[in-house]
This record gives C-alpha cells, structure tokens and sequence, in this order.
C-alpha cells in the first residue's frame, strides 16, 4: 500500500509539473471586429478577425442602400493587419439632387 501511494504521489507531481509546463508554453490569440454600419448605426456586416491577421484579402461589403443617396463609400481604409481593438466603419452617401431645367 505504500508503494501505491508513492507512485500516486510521483505521478500527481508530474502531472502538476506537466501542467505548468503546458501553461508557460500557452499562447492566446485576441479576436476582434470588423464592423460595418449604415448612416443610422444599424450594423450591416460584421466579421471577427484575429489580432495581427492580415486584411490583404478581406472583401468590403456592398453598400447599403438609402432612398436619396449614392452609397460612396466606407468612412475608412483597412489597415494592412487587424490592430488589437475593434474597427467600425460608417457608409457614406451623397444626396441625389434632381433638377429639372424646364423651358416654357
């Protein structure tokens, strides 16, 4: 019985070591987001994306449509990679005007 409790024991502290070992060699990855929101905040597309991942072949989303408005753009460019914080991006529209020039 006491040999089964010294091999017990061996083998907790080995696991324990084990498993500090494991921690130390540990890495986390922060996720962040990619938003897209239209002119009123309402998000029309959105994409989690791992800190320092490349943004070279992230597709931009079609722009959302708004009665009166040309759709333009997005308030920003990507950056090159993913920065270690959330990115939220605006639509930017320009009015339509309609001017009817009318000879009587």
């Amino acid at each position: 019985m006491k040999y089964i409790i010294m091999a017990l024991t061996v083998m907790l502290a080995a696991m324990l070591f084990l498993l500090e070992v494991s921690k130390t060699q540990a890495t986390t990855v922060d996720i962040n987001e990619i938003i897209f929101e239209d002119a009123q905040g309402n998000i029309v597309y959105h994409e989690h994306v791992a800190s320092g991942a490349s943004l070279e072949g992230f597709q931009l989303p079609e722009g959302p449509q708004r009665a009166g408005y040309v759709f333009v753009g997005w308030s920003g460019e990507l950056p090159e990679y993913m920065p270690h914080a959330d990115l939220v991006y605006v639509a930017i529209y320009l009015e339509q005007v309609l001017s009817l020039n009318v000879a009587i």
